[in-house]
């Protein structure tokens, strides 16, 4: 709520941080503007938190930056006929661009996850290119897996879930931000 608050929290995580909007309703914060990441000290945060207060308000989240690696996108969405189904993706900002994504029905098995994540064009980079060390699949298999699950337990409650991006680096996943949509009714 305070640029004191956003200070304190920095340090107790250590920079760099990512600095993002938590104003109300916003759920793609990157289309609006409110990401600032490397955010790598307490005069940049004083910059970054200024520019975020005047066009989206007060309220930020302060997190550690996540390791470098492969974004994907990971998703539950809602088929009218089908039911919940899994997405995987490529990800980060430009998912929508690309469009290289893969459904399939919950739950999915280690086998299905991997064959899912096989079939991206951009699988490529998940071995490493240009001097990049190849990414931990296995940790993004399971993850799916782990998804798939939810998906299956808790998937007529949910309208979608958006986890968007994961970084996939040679030291695991780690989902860098998340969006979760109620089912009405």
């Amino acid at each position: 709520e305070t640029l004191e608050d956003a200070i304190a929290a920095a340090e107790r995580i250590g920079f760099p941080v990512a600095l993002k909007t938590a104003a109300p309703g916003v759920q793609h914060k990157s289309d609006v503007g409110g990401v600032r990441l490397g955010v790598d000290g307490s005069p940049s945060l004083e910059a970054a938190y200024a520019e975020l207060e005047r066009g989206l308000g007060r309220q930020v989240t302060v997190s550690k930056m996540a390791p470098p690696g492969v974004e994907i996108a990971l998703g539950i969405v809602r088929d009218p006929q089908f039911g919940p189904l899994v997405l995987v993706g490529a990800g980060g900002i430009l998912v929508e661009v690309l469009r290289d994504r893969f459904l399939a029905m919950p739950p999915l098995d280690e086998s299905r996850a991997r064959a899912m994540v096989n079939r991206l064009e951009i699988r490529p980079l998940l071995d490493g290119v240009r001097g990049r060390p190849p990414a931990d699949v296995e940790a993004l298999t399971r993850a799916i897996v782990a998804l798939s699950w939810l998906a299956h337990d808790l998937g007529e409650h949910l309208e979608a879930l958006d986890a968007n991006p994961i970084t996939c680096g040679p030291d695991g996943c780690v989902a860098v931000d998340a969006l979760v949509i109620p089912r009405a009714g």
